[in-house]
């Protein structure tokens, strides 16, 4: 019988057959899915919780008589859980359709180099997804920690305040890489499921690029010439709930076999699966499972991006009395439960989406793990719509914070809101989107390289080594400061890396 997500052609999905043979229906149900299942579990209940603290997700202040006694503790308010919801939404998007690809080109290193078992790799995968998720939450805390004690309200500004106006434009041009490639990937997402859309209900072919060009034109454009994104505030739900829906889809077909062999639906996604493998086959290249490791961690890096909004989250929430006489005012203890909370969700919808692909499709998985599902699974259509109308809303606040971040750069305050302007900065994405065979995966894979690493590992550390020299250095202090050293560097290694492959790709 042929492998998971492998046809009647051996040849073309040899590498997939080699790496799936070892993964039984049974192994793979008794081991990874319960995992998955307690995670999605665990990811719909935080967005209730959410949702149910505050259904408009606006950010009021939210104030306490400092006499009260609850007043010292980060108890949770309706400003925290907006913007715990904010922050979440802003991490989750359509980087996470490139994470089961990522895993799979691991997994296959490391079973070819026999490093480990299935189940062991699934062990590792885990621990993985909780290293870089705890070093991704240090680095936005380590954001808001500099934005305390220099008084800053942006990330550029908090750079200069540490590290001096020499560099200042280091942190904006990263987060011009992040959020334009951000924005070619939400176009990519709903250029992809529209395209679906309309071969499904239409006999006549309509071209990927009129689509495209439609959905900017009527849909996009206008809601980024919104003067205020404040009517979008319902989006940080619908985003998130979006997401969870694609882990929820992407559970159950994991759970009852359908794109196992002998299933509904294996015929009529074997010919997408497929021609996936012979792209993989063709650019497959050798590269060792350390490589591959730190290419995943660039784009999973990528994925739990948002530190640049750091600074904008932390000073939307309310100082809080600190200090056993109450005198003194922070927003950290409030910052620290919504960094943690935010990428705990974060990580947890990650995980899901990430196991349940790579136990569906094995070493088969495409770019975008969606592209694998059959057009006629009405599931995977609830998938495709949810996570389509969560790039649809996440689009105008990544397009803001471009548009916004450019005119900074260049000094042109005044451009901000112009029209030609905001056509332009949608043109620019709709025409990267179309270049042939710039897919999602190098998309992700820029990003993290140039942008992501930079934001989320480099420049934190370095703020926050320039901030805290005061005084004589104890022993506290000097590990302290060789762990964030150790933190640049590793970010600068996964930029290396992450542009090398880029480059291959």
């Amino acid at each position: 019988q042929a492998p998971k997500g492998c046809g009647t052609n051996s040849v073309k999905c040899a590498g997939m057959a080699r790496s799936t043979a070892k993964w039984t229906k049974k192994e793979r149900n008794s081991r990874s899915i319960p995992i998955a299942a307690i995670a999605l579990y665990g990811a719909f209940q935080a967005v209730s919780w959410i949702a149910s603290e505050n259904a408009t997700f606006v950010l009021p202040p939210q104030t306490r008589q400092s006499g009260s006694p609850a007043a010292n503790f980060p108890s949770v308010d309706l400003s925290t859980a907006a913007s715990t919801a904010n922050l979440a939404k802003s991490i989750v998007g359509a980087g996470v359709l490139s994470l089961p690809s990522g895993a799979a080109k691991v997994f296959d290193a490391a079973e070819q180099q026999g490093a480990s078992d299935h189940a062991s790799g699934i062990a590792a995968l885990l621990l993985l997804y909780t290293l870089f998720g705890a070093l991704n939450a240090g680095g936005f805390y380590l954001i808001g920690e500099v934005c305390e004690r220099t008084g800053a309200r942006t990330y550029q500004e908090a750079w200069s305040k540490t590290l001096g106006d020499r560099l200042e434009w280091l942190p904006s041009a990263a987060s011009l890489v992040c959020s334009f490639t951000g924005m070619v990937a939400c176009i990519t997402v709903l250029g992809d499921t529209v395209s679906e859309l309309a071969m499904t209900v239409s006999q006549d072919f309509v071209p990927k690029e009129m689509l495209i060009n439609s959905i900017a034109t009527f849909v996009l454009l206008p809601l980024c010439l919104l003067p205020s994104l404040s009517p979008l505030a319902f989006a940080s739900v619908l985003g998130l709930a979006g997401v969870c829906i694609l882990a929820f889809v992407m559970t159950i077909r994991c759970l009852d076999g359908s794109y196992a062999p002998g299933g509904p639906f294996y015929s009529d996604a074997r010919a997408a699966v497929e021609s996936l493998s012979q792209v993989a086959a063709s650019t497959q290249g050798h590269d060792t499972l350390f490589q591959q490791i730190f290419v995943f961690a660039a784009v999973l890096s990528n994925a739990f991006t948002a530190h640049f909004n750091a600074p904008a989250i932390f000073n939307e929430l309310e100082p809080r009395p600190t200090g056993p006489t109450g005198q003194g005012n922070s927003r950290l203890p409030q910052f620290a439960v919504v960094t943690l909370a935010a990428f705990f969700l974060s990580g947890l919808v990650f995980a899901v989406i990430t196991i349940t692909g790579l136990e569906t499709f094995g070493m088969s998985g495409g770019p975008s793990i969606l592209a694998n599902y059959s057009s006629a699974d009405p599931l995977s259509w609830l998938a495709k719509i949810g996570l389509g109308s969560c790039v649809l809303f996440e689009f105008p606040l990544l397009e803001r914070c471009f548009r916004k971040t450019l005119v900074e750069l260049f000094r042109f305050p005044w451009l901000e809101q112009h029209f030609l302007t905001v056509v332009a900065s949608v043109a620019s994405a709709v025409a990267l989107a179309s270049v042939p065979d710039f897919g999602l995966d190098k998309t992700s894979a820029i990003g993290g390289a140039l942008g992501a690493s930079f934001l989320v590992y480099v420049a934190p550390a370095l703020m926050a080594l320039q901030s805290g020299k005061n005084g004589k250095p104890d022993a506290s202090e000097g590990a302290t400061r060789i762990t964030l050293q150790g933190v640049a560097g590793l970010g600068s290694v996964l930029g290396g890396l992450g542009i090398a492959e880029a480059m291959q790709a």
